[in-house]
């Protein structure tokens, strides 16, 4: 294959959305201020191609979204699994629950 080097170009807007014998226009831009956007590029899609490629898109965002709050969750619990030591000097793991030897509910208390 020849140099083929796909362009970057970074937006951050749709300024505009078109359609016309088939084809969507869709405009893309950036903020100048906070009023003004100026146009950066054009895509130009078939109509009947925007539908898969927008699910395409919000796929590709959801999963990204998921393998983020995963790798979020797996530190949070990497870090709470760190033992600590308490006052008797046993170690106790972070987020544990120590269980209590006595009743607590009311059924257990036996009434006089």
């Amino acid at each position: 294959m020849a140099d083929e080097q796909t362009q970057n170009l970074f937006v951050e807007r749709i300024s505009n959305v078109a359609h016309a014998n088939g084809v969507f226009r869709i405009t893309l831009g950036v903020n100048e201020d906070v009023n003004n956007v100026r146009p950066s590029i054009r895509l130009l899609v078939p109509a009947n191609q925007l539908g898969p490629m927008l699910q395409g898109i919000a796929n590709a965002a959801k999963d990204i979204g998921e393998k983020i709050q995963f790798e979020g969750d797996k530190a949070s619990t990497q870090k709470a699994g760190k033992p600590l030591k308490t006052e008797g000097g046993a170690d106790k793991k972070r987020g544990a629950v120590a269980k209590s030897k006595t009743p607590t509910s009311s059924k257990s208390r036996a009434k006089k």
